[in-house]
């Protein structure tokens, strides 16, 4: 695969809150994977990336920026391999995320995208909303402030009301779940997937049901469908699982850190990245 040129690009700092060390961890760990394997890497940065003309026939980007992520959609148009599409990048942002998986029918916990300079204190309170989550829902996530946690409708108002005076106009509210976090990683055309509980999260121990082979499929396969349906290929998730044993998907990222597994997922990544190359040169695309 020495005839294959790749472009790296990193995500932008601001993109990363508390990530950035990690989330260019695993950027670079997928060079080194592709470069051993005598491809040709050259690694831009987000900013880079938008300013240059990029001839590479694969581009494999950690993009968040609009600019950036209407680039990797024309460059797909075009015919190149993006990997991840920015069609599916564009597909993340939250308010678009809930709309696509609600409309599939996958297991989120009720939610509602909201405009921020509403009063939604009624509607949560007739909806028997107690404790719940408010997520910037118009861009991606800058800010640890951009996802809070709330006791009840009064304190979802106030973190609305802090959105709208910081310009972000739409959010998601979703009712708060209680059970055990599942976190997850996957590269969906390979079927690669990790899953496993970082921690107790609600002080009820679901380990030992976690242990069971079915559940783990359960959560594979959510995981899974919501990937493909939001065409993302590398991909992290959250599922909480509640005391009765029913799965929820909370959170869905394109491309995570994949701190606690970088080793095994950058050779997941990688992988894909010559597979889906070897098909297209058979094909002559490229």
């Amino acid at each position: 695969m020495a005839d294959i040129n790749i472009a790296a690009v990193l995500r932008a700092g601001i993109f990363s809150p508390n990530h950035i060390a990690t989330d260019a961890a695993i950027l670079y760990a997928v060079v080194a994977e592709l470069r051993k394997r005598g491809c040709q890497v050259n690694v831009y940065s987000e900013e880079e990336f938008c300013n240059a003309t990029i001839d590479e026939d694969v581009v494999l980007a950690m993009c968040r920026t609009t600019k950036a992520v209407e680039k990797m959609q024309h460059l797909e148009d075009s015919g190149r391999i993006v990997i991840n599409s920015g069609y599916g990048i564009e597909n993340c942002i939250r308010m678009i995320m809930v709309r696509l998986l609600s409309q599939a029918g996958m297991p989120l916990p009720e939610s509602y995208v909201v405009d921020t300079d509403v009063d939604v204190r009624k509607m949560l309170t007739n909806a028997g909303f107690g404790a719940c989550w408010v997520k910037k829902g118009d861009a991606p996530t800058h800010h640890l402030e951009d996802i809070a946690r709330c006791r009840h409708p009064e304190d979802a108002q106030e973190i609305l009301h802090e959105f709208f005076f910081r310009h972000i106009s739409k959010a998601v509210v979703s009712r708060y779940v209680a059970g055990e976090k599942i976190r997850c990683y996957g590269v969906a055309s390979l079927g690669w997937f990790h899953s496993f509980i970082p921690f107790q999260s609600d002080g009820e121990d679901l380990r030992m049901q976690y242990s069971s082979e079915a559940l783990q499929e359960k959560v594979k396969e959510i995981c899974m469908k919501a990937a493909q349906l939001l065409n993302v290929d590398i991909f992290g998730c959250d599922i909480v699982l509640d005391k009765h044993n029913e799965c929820y998907l909370v959170n869905f990222d394109d491309w995570p850190s994949f701190a606690p597994i970088r080793k095994e997922a950058s050779r997941a990544i990688a992988k894909t990245v010559l597979s889906r190359a070897r098909k297209a040169a058979k094909n002559h695309r490229i």
